[in-house]
């Protein structure tokens, strides 16, 4: 019995899973279904965007290796005296990877709004700049600016250290990573789907189709699924970049409102 019951669950997800890609003008077929079925939906659907998302970090994160150490390699001798970088006979210089953007200025020549700039205009993923008296890190957006009073037995070794052991990542690595990138992108998945069902929910009561809350939830999100995967693919393979959030909800309303036209049909054929 249980057994059955197993499949018949997985035949009803596989159902509807067949609704929201290949019969969207079906989805609202979907509207009564349970609990596990829609949450199974959502981490499948997270899931998905996180292999995209890792796919798309991958060539970066195999790139960290080599260009760290070819960065590594050409890094002259410094020290910090009294929270200022020393670099005896050393000048200014700037080394651009596939994955680095590194300042080495202890002249304070430059500064980190050159960094942000460059890294848009290059569109490379990590900055790091050394200046006269604070390390510079901005690593896609996120940004760091940390004295050099603050760290403590800081030099060339340290920094050569550090770009020639990151990119080692193991198998194990690569698991953590997908699991914290799992739930990392889960939460905005969540913030997504929560606006496209509250859209979802008003759009539907303009329709005046009659459907209890909870009944547009599903038919929202079963509508959410193929936009956001065409959104994602999009993203990765660096078709779109711009209004993807929007693009997601419009795309969404849309085969909402197809289903719900569908359903008002079959309703008045009834």
């Amino acid at each position: 019995m249980l057994s059955n019951l197993l499949y018949k669950g997985r035949y009803l997800l596989i159902y509807y899973l067949k609704q929201a890609f290949i019969r969207p003008k079906d989805i609202y077929k979907a509207k009564g279904m349970k609990k596990r079925h829609l949450a199974a939906i959502v981490a499948l659907l997270v899931f998905v965007v996180t292999l995209l998302n890792m796919i798309q970090i991958l060539p970066t994160v195999n790139s960290i290796e080599s260009d760290g150490k070819e960065i590594a390699n050409d890094l002259p001798e410094f020290s910090v005296t009294d929270g200022k970088l020393q670099a005896e006979g050393a000048e200014s210089y700037i080394h651009q990877t596939n994955t680095f953007l590194f300042f080495f200025d202890p002249e304070n020549e430059t500064n980190s709004n050159e960094i942000d700039d460059n890294l848009d205009r290059l569109k490379v993923p990590i900055g790091i700049g050394l200046f006269e008296k604070e390390l510079y890190l901005n690593l896609s957006g996120f940004e760091m600016e940390t004295p050099y009073s603050q760290i403590e037995d800081f030099n060339n070794e340290t920094i050569q250290t550090i770009f020639n052991e990151i990119g080692n990542f193991s198998i194990v690595s690569y698991l953590i990573s997908f699991g914290i990138l799992y739930i990392g992108l889960g939460l905005f998945t969540l913030f997504d789907l929560l606006f496209i069902v509250l859209f979802g929910n008003l759009f539907s009561r303009i329709l005046r189709s009659n459907l209890r809350f909870r009944e547009n939830m599903r038919i929202a999100i079963l509508s959410a699924l193929l936009p956001t995967l065409l959104v994602e693919l999009a993203s990765v393979f660096n078709v779109l970049s711009l209004y993807t959030f929007e693009l997601k909800i419009i795309l969404s309303l849309f085969f909402l409102y197809l289903t719900i036209k569908e359903m008002k049909k079959n309703t008045q054929a009834d």
